[in-house]
């Protein structure tokens, strides 16, 4: 049997073509099935983007450590506020910020301080100031505080879950902002229900929120 010519395999070559939808119904169908493909990214997308966050613990050196205030929503949150001290205080210890920010609204701060002074962290290096009760209200006051200050930096402690979409606003507003989430706790699992919830607020802020936010330090 003879190979085929080279004029042969260029004649089959060039026969071969790509084909577009040249209907508008064409057009549609190819367009709904891009459309349906990239929803079904995006949350895909999100929901990597929470795992791995919340498997990180940056104890590169910053200005601040910046503890951010557990959500009311969903039950008592002191557990939650507790184990974010404790891991805000032994990031002091080693060193990571001179200053630990404590952020929310202005209640029972006297206690927080005091657990926090208790596990080394000297009452002066603690800062306290009452900010929004979200997430992006919480990061706008701390990146005028912070732009205020001359610094730049912050390690974020917050659940594990909620890392991504701290990291995703306070880089917004201009934060350089490094990951070390609670490692105890109640809110230190990965539950179906916390990382679901977190996956349709962190879509949202990617989607609309992010758009209206300025930054803050430059």
């Amino acid at each position: 049997m003879t190979s085929p010519s080279l004029a042969s395999v260029r004649a089959a070559g060039a026969a071969t073509v790509i084909v577009f939808p040249r209907t508008a119904r064409g057009v549609a169908t190819a367009g709904t099935t891009l459309m349906v493909g990239l929803l079904l990214l995006l949350p895909i997308g999100a929901v990597l983007q929470i795992v791995l966050s919340a498997q990180i613990d940056d104890r590169t050196p910053t200005q601040a450590i910046v503890v951010l205030d557990p959500a009311r929503f969903w039950g008592d949150a002191r557990p939650a506020l507790g184990a974010r001290l404790d891991h805000a205080a032994e990031l002091y210890r080693d060193g990571v910020a001179p200053v630990v920010m404590l952020t929310g609204p202005r209640r029972d701060t006297d206690r927080q301080r005091a657990q926090l002074v208790s596990e080394g962290v000297p009452a002066q290096d603690v800062v306290t100031f009452p900010t929004g009760r979200d997430t992006v209200g919480t990061f706008q006051i701390v990146a005028r505080v912070m732009s205020d200050l001359g610094w730049s930096s912050a390690t974020v402690v917050t659940d594990p879950a909620h890392a991504a979409r701290a990291d995703a606003t306070a880089s917004s507003l201009g934060i350089d902002a490094h990951l070390s989430p609670a490692e105890a706790g109640t809110g230190s699992a990965l539950t179906s229900e916390y990382v679901g919830r977190e996956t349709v607020a962190l879509m949202r802020f990617h989607l609309l929120t992010r758009w209206s936010l300025h930054q803050v330090i430059r």
